[in-house]
């Protein structure tokens, strides 16, 4: 078997991405899905606008551009190792849920880190969310035929979502000055 070259994984990439764009053209666009994943790109947005504590903006948004960065990451690397995987998408592109990961999923924690006044409330709060969105928005999401998992647990998700959120946590309160 030959060697696989750059080139060879670029035409291979290019042929991806075609077939990517003409399925989202052709099954993803405009569809109520589509509908469905604009709105949660953009709701939570105006909702926290509203509602955020207005002192604390600064940080609150460094703690969700943090969540924001680590979830399109970890979606990236999920996606791609098919560990997971998403039929409908917002857009054709990378990250593959755009809206869970830099809207949906930080916002909801970003409520938790403002609204929680003590961390082990915030662990309280984290654990339940982190349950949500593995047990149950994940589930939905599957029923739906919007999320696929394949070598990956709902378990796995909700220890990921909890873990995630300390490891936040702890950095925001390690970069935010005291006073």
């Amino acid at each position: 078997m030959k060697h696989p070259t750059f080139e060879d994984i670029k035409k291979a990439r290019e042929t991806l991405r075609d077939i990517s764009i003409q399925h989202w053209i052709q099954d993803d666009l405009f569809t109520w899905k589509w509908w469905l994943m604009l709105v949660a790109a953009i709701i939570p947005w105006l909702i926290w606008i509203k509602f955020h504590d207005k002192k604390r903006t600064f940080e609150i948004m460094c703690y969700g551009l943090i969540w924001a960065m680590i979830a399109c990451i970890t979606d990236v690397l999920g996606a791609d190792m098919i560990l997971w995987g998403y039929p409908d998408k917002l857009l054709p592109t990378v990250p593959p849920l755009l809206p869970a990961d830099i809207t949906v999923i930080p916002v909801s924690f970003m409520f938790i880190y403002q609204y929680a006044k003590t961390f082990r409330t915030y662990l309280l709060l984290s654990l339940i969310l982190s349950a949500i969105f593995a047990y149950i928005i994940e589930f939905l999401f599957i029923k739906m035929g919007m999320f696929a998992l394949h070598k990956w647990t709902h378990t796995y998700s909700f220890i990921g979502f909890f873990i995630l959120s300390i490891v936040v946590y702890t950095l925001i309160k390690k970069l935010t000055p005291k006073g």
